[in-house]
C-alpha cells in the first residue's frame, strides 16, 4: 500500500530539463513570462542554476550567468532556488582552490540560491567536503550526492557508506543523481529503504527517462519512503530529459484530492512547448527509448551535446560508434561513473579514439590527468595498458592551484590589456573570469563594444549594466 506521505517536488525545466534536451541553448527572456506561474504552483524548489548553464550563458548565449540568477531570484517570490555544484570542480571542468569556492557560495548565496547540489564525478567525498562546509557556513541548504552508476564494485553497501559518509561531513540532504536513467525500479526501492533505515538526513532522487525506467522508478522510490523527486514539465520531458511533472503529480493523487493546479500545469507545458519549437536545431536525435543506455550509461545532457559536437564535426554518422565506446573507457578506468567533468572527459578520448580508429593513439591532458589522481580518487582497477601508457608520458609536476587573489591579478591585466576598466574589482565578474577566461574577455569586449555603439540587444531587454 503506498504511503501517505507525498514527496516534495522539484522542477528542472529551467535548468536540466532544457539542458538535456536543447543542449542548454534556451535564452533567459524565453524563460521570464512564465515564472510567475511556476512560482505558484508550490513546488519544494526550482532547479534555476548550475551544471551547465553557466558555461552556456557565457558560451553561447551572450548572457551574465549571474545576471540570469539575479532575475530568477527578483521574479520567483514564493519558491527556492535550487543550483547543481560540481564540488572543487563548482561551474568548471577543473579543480579551484578552496578561496574560489569560497568566494563562489558565499556570492552565489548571496544572489538568490537557497539549495546547493554538490557532487563530484568520482564520488570522492574529499572533493565535497569543503563545498557543504561553505554552503553551511552561508546558512543555505547543502545537499550532498551519490552520483549513481552500475558495476560489479557499486553495491548497496559501497552506496550506503558513501552515504553515511556525507551525512557526517554536515549534508543537510542527500540526492542521489541518476544522470543516465540507470536505477531501475526494484533496485530504488531497496537503495532508498536502506539510505531511509540508516539516514538522519531526507533523501531526493533524481533521474533521467533515457531508458525508459524512470516513471517506474519514481514510483518505487515513492513506495520506499524518498523525500523529493525531480521532475520536468511535460513539455520538456521524457528521453534525454525527466519524468514529466504532470504525470508523476497524477501517480500520487486522485483528482479530487490533488493539492496542484492541473490547469496551471497544463498552461506552463503549453507555454514550454511553443517556446521548444523555437530551440529545434539543438534537439537530438532520440525520439525514444534508448536501451542500450544501459550498457553504455552515457548521461541524458552528454548525449545531447555529443551529438552536437559530432554535427559541428561532420562525423554524425559516427554516434553509435562513440556510444559503443565510452562504456569501454569507462571500464578502463575502474567503472567510474559519468558526470561532468569525468563524462566530458571519457566521451572527448572516446571521440578520438574513434576519429583515429585505435584506443588510446591519442590522449588528451585531461584523460592522463585523471588516470594519474588529479581529479581525485579512482576506487576501481584501471587497465594496465592504459596506466602504462599513461606512465610513459612525461608530465609536469603538480602546479598549486591558483587562488583568488592570483586570479583578480591576472584579470587586472587583462582588463587593462582591452579597456574593460576595473572589471576585476567585481568578485562576480572575477569568478566569470576564473572560471572561462578566454570566454569571459569576448564577453566582455563586445559588451564594452555594445555600450560605446549604443546597441541595446544582448540581453534581451533585461537592461544589463557591467560594475
Amino acid at each position: 500500500m503506498l504511503k501517505k506521505v507525498k514527496p516534495g517536488i522539484t522542477e528542472v525545466v529551467l535548468r536540466d530539463g532544457q539542458q538535456s534536451l536543447i543542449a542548454t541553448r534556451m535564452k533567459v527572456a524565453d524563460m521570464l513570462p512564465i515564472i510567475p506561474k511556476i512560482d505558484k504552483v508550490g513546488f519544494s524548489s526550482v532547479e534555476v542554476w548550475g551544471g551547465a548553464t553557466y558555461d552556456c550563458c557565457l558560451r553561447y548565449l551572450n548572457e551574465d550567468p549571474w545576471e540570469r540568477l539575479r532575475v530568477f531570484k527578483a521574479k520567483f517570490k514564493k519558491t527556492k532556488l535550487q543550483m547543481l555544484l560540481r564540488g572543487k570542480n563548482i561551474v568548471g571542468y577543473k579543480s579551484f582552490d578552496d578561496s574560489v569556492l569560497s568566494l563562489f557560495i558565499k556570492n552565489a548565496s548571496k544572489s538568490g540560491i537557497d539549495i546547493f547540489r554538490t557532487f563530484d564525478s568520482l564520488n570522492d567525498i574529499r572533493n565535497i567536503e569543503s563545498s557543504i562546509k561553505f554552503i553551511n557556513d552561508n546558512n543555505k541548504h547543502s545537499q550532498g550526492t551519490l552520483a549513481y552508476t552500475t558495476s560489479p564494485r557499486h553495491t548497496n553497501k559501497y552506496w550506503l557508506k558513501l552515504a553515511k559518509q556525507i551525512e557526517d561531513i554536515g549534508a543537510k540532504s542527500l540526492a542521489i543523481k541518476d544522470m543516465s536513467g540507470l536505477l531501475r525500479p526494484y533496485d530504488a526501492f531497496e537503495l532508498i529503504s536502506l539510505l531511509k533505515k540508516n539516514l538522519k538526513i531526507p533523501i531526493y532522487l533524481h533521474t533521467h527517462a533515457t531508458t525508459g525506467l524512470a516513471d517506474a522508478t519514481n514510483l518505487k522510490a515513492y513506495e520506499a519512503g524518498i523525500d523529493n523527486i525531480d521532475t520536468s514539465i511535460s513539455s520538456f520531458s521524457g528521453t534525454y530529459s525527466h519524468t514529466a511533472t504532470e504525470s508523476f503529480i497524477s501517480m500520487l493523487y486522485k483528482d479530487k484530492n490533488n493539492p496542484y493546479d492541473m490547469d496551471l500545469l497544463n498552461e506552463i507545458s503549453e507555454y514550454f512547448n511553443n517556446i521548444r519549437f523555437k530551440y529545434q536545431k539543438f534537439e537530438g536525435s532520440l525520439k525514444n527509448i534508448d536501451t542500450k543506455m544501459l550498457h553504455s550509461q552515457v548521461p541524458g545532457g552528454m548525449l545531447s551535446n555529443l551529438e552536437n559536437q559530432l554535427r559541428d564535426l561532420g562525423m554524425v554518422e559516427k554516434l553509435s560508434e562513440l556510444i559503443d565506446e565510452i562504456p569501454e573507457i569507462r571500464k578502463d578506468l575502474g567503472y567510474i561513473p559519468l558526470v561532468t567533468p569525468s563524462s566530458q572527459i571519457v566521451g572527448t578520448q572516446a571521440l578520438l579514439n574513434v576519429k583515429n580508429g585505435k584506443r588510446y593513439e591519442t590522449l588528451t591532458n585531461e584523460m592522463i590527468e585523471l588516470v594519474n589522481g588529479s581529479y581525485g580518487r579512482l576506487t576501481g582497477t584501471i587497465n594496465k595498458d592504459l596506466k602504462e601508457i599513461v606512465s610513459k608520458i612525461n608530465t609536469p609536476n603538480k602546479i598549486n592551484l591558483l587562488t583568488v587573489d592570483d586570479y583578480r591579478k591576472l584579470f587586472k591585466l587583462k582588463c587593462e590589456e582591452y579597456n574593460l576598466g576595473k572589471l576585476y574589482k567585481n568578485d562576480k565578474h572575477l569568478m566569470n573570469y576564473i572560471f572561462y577566461p578566454e570566454i569571459s574577455i569576448d564577453y566582455y569586449k563586445e559588451q564594452e563594444r555594445v555600450k560605446e555603439y549604443g546597441l541595446f540587444d544582448l540581453q534581451e531587454g533585461l537592461g544589463v549594466v557591467i560594475d
